[in-house]
């Protein structure tokens, strides 16, 4: 299997003009800002939704390094930073990949004003455009964001069996800024609709595999792996596809404990019954479960690409497709 270095090989140029992009965009000269905005690109990920809108447009024929693709790519990557940090705030979470989270280091008044400038840098990208269709996809991808995050909080703290509510959940937080990468990074190529369509549907689907198999991996990963600490949804009362599998299939002295401990106020929750959780979701095949809805998302976003011409881009999302499913293994 590639690993990312090769799957991005198509596009590595267009991501390292993308980093100068983004150096020049939040560039400050108000030394506190320039601080927190270099701590934030230290500590970034694997660049999946910047790579993947190059990708879609290369897929399509276009040209993956043009002003309007590297500007749709800055902005998901802002829009997903920003998200990251106001996530950190809301969870209390101390460690964002294995470095200090913002808010412990600066306190949640300056990581949620961060938050709210990495938006902001992020939607002045998308005006400089001038390309009202490609702006209303990213922002409307926001939106559903902001929803899901709204809803999960909702849902903290209570348990329940519906899997539908965590779909509908997770298709906002992750899914559909994927999507809306994959399908504007189409649309820059050319007025494609049936390859953006395509694009589209593969993004929404591999952003659900890759949630899916997020959340999953948040009960047997490691820390390194993830980057965050593991049982750190369970901490924070996130009720996962896995929880919800337990839930409904666990026998009933299971059930019962795992209400209990998940109707506890999130600060009581302990080493000891995060591991007592873990063991619940082993014996009745919940962690297993997610992984293999992830493995039915991968399959389905794989299915999408075949509408597309081959082409080195078009392996790479390919190849994409067995890095989220490898992962669950």
């Amino acid at each position: 299997m590639m690993d990312l270095a090769q799957i991005y090989a198509p596009v590595r140029e267009d991501l390292a003009t993308l980093e100068r992009l983004l150096q020049d965009t939040l560039s400050q000269d108000e030394p506190f800002i320039g601080e927190l905005v270099t701590h934030v690109l230290r500590t970034r990920g694997k660049q999946l939704r910047p790579a993947m809108v190059c990708l879609s447009a290369l897929a399509c024929a276009g040209n993956a390094g043009s002003g309007p693709c590297l500007e749709i790519a800055g902005a998901t990557e802002l829009i997903h930073l920003a998200s990251l940090i106001h996530d950190d705030v809301i969870d209390a979470a101390a460690v964002r990949r294995g470095q200090a989270s913002v808010n412990a280091v600066w306190g949640n008044q300056v990581a949620v004003l961060l938050g709210d400038y990495l938006f902001s840098k992020a939607f002045h990208m998308l005006a400089r455009l001038h390309d009202a269709d490609l702006a209303a996809a990213v922002a409307g991808a926001t939106v559903r964001m902001s929803q899901a995050e709204i809803q999960q909080i909702k849902y903290g703290n209570t348990p329940h069996t519906d899997e539908r509510i965590y779909f509908e959940i997770i298709a906002g937080k992750t899914a559909h800024l994927f999507s809306a990468a994959c399908r504007c990074g189409a649309l820059t190529a050319g007025p494609s609709g049936a390859h953006a369509a395509a694009l589209g549907e593969f993004g929404l689907e591999w952003g659900m595999a890759f949630q899916i198999t997020d959340d999953a991996l948040d009960l047997v990963g490691t820390a390194e792996h993830v980057g965050k600490p593991i049982g750190s949804d369970i901490q924070t009362g996130k009720v996962t596809l896995p929880i919800i599998h337990a839930l409904a299939h666990a026998p009933e002295a299971d059930r019962r404990r795992l209400e209990e401990i998940l109707r506890s106020p999130n600060g009581d929750r302990v080493p000891p019954e995060v591991g007592e959780v873990t063991a619940i979701l082993a014996r009745c095949g919940a962690v297993e479960h997610a992984f293999q809805a992830a493995r039915v998302r991968a399959e389905r976003a794989a299915a999408s690409l075949a509408r597309l011409p081959s082409s080195p881009a078009r392996d790479s999302l390919e190849a994409l497709v067995q890095f989220v499913t490898v992962r669950t293994r």
